[in-house]
């Protein structure tokens, strides 16, 4: 495994893992995340995580690319040392069961996979709630759930002309990942279904519970279910076990 720092304009810079497994990849960028988070870097006042790389913000006023070079190389060799008692997760990952309406007006894309994958719809439910998903990273826009996808045949296409608006709480697929979208925006992904909770809140300080490292699963209802869910929050659907 192999790390490399790339400036990123004047105020920010990736730490990039390289010549490893993907596991390997995402597990070592949030190691290096954690470490960070644990011991605040003097100047440094952000750290995106994502799949292979992390983005470093800091404060050019105080720093420079060049000193943090230097300090990184102290910090990503403690950061992903081996050494016993380094490096324990500060929090023990939450499993999370959010319920889904598939097909029909709530995933308009539901059909178009199932053709393209040659099965049939349910098939496509069924792959997709058949396994448990790490939380690999949070995206855009606000905080999405970004997950790996199903086990599908092959990668799914985007659309080829994406929606303006997406509403909130929708679960998408696309290439080889999956997604749930807590807020309407714009979106390329298939819509395959959507959940009645809310998978934002907005009273809470962290606005969506998961983080990287947690898990989510996902459960099909029948549309008469519905208004059974509406007004829970996705918080409050966790196994802390």
């Amino acid at each position: 495994m192999k790390t490399r720092l790339a400036p990123c304009g004047e105020a920010a810079f990736r730490v990039l893992v390289e010549d490893a497994a993907p596991e390997h990849q995402w597990e070592a960028v949030h190691r290096i995340a954690e470490w960070i988070g644990a011991r605040p870097v003097p100047g440094v006042y952000g750290v995106v995580p994502t799949y292979d790389s992390l983005l470093v913000e800091f404060d050019p006023s105080r720093q420079t690319f060049p000193m943090l070079s230097a300090l990184f190389d102290v910090i990503l060799r403690d950061a992903l040392s081996d050494r016993p008692g380094r490096n324990k997760a500060h929090r023990r990952p939450r499993h999370f069961t959010l319920p889904v309406v598939y097909g029909g007006e709530q995933g308009p894309d539901l059909g178009w996979v199932a053709d393209y994958l040659n099965v049939s719809e349910a098939d496509v439910v069924a792959l997709h709630t058949a396994q448990e998903y790490v939380v690999r990273c949070l995206g855009g826009p606000a905080a999405s759930c970004m997950i790996d996808g199903p086990a599908f045949s092959r990668p799914i296409p985007r659309l080829p002309d994406p929606r303006l608006q997406v509403p909130p709480n929708a679960i998408s697929v696309a290439g080889s990942q999956g997604v749930v979208g807590p807020v309407a925006a714009p979106s390329g992904w298939r819509l395959i279904g959507l959940s009645p909770v809310d998978v934002m809140d907005r009273e809470s300080a962290t606005l969506v519970p998961y983080r990287p490292g947690d898990f989510i699963r996902f459960r099909a209802i029948a549309p008469s279910k519905w208004d059974d869910f509406v007004g829970i929050r996705l918080g409050e659907l966790v196994d802390e076990c």
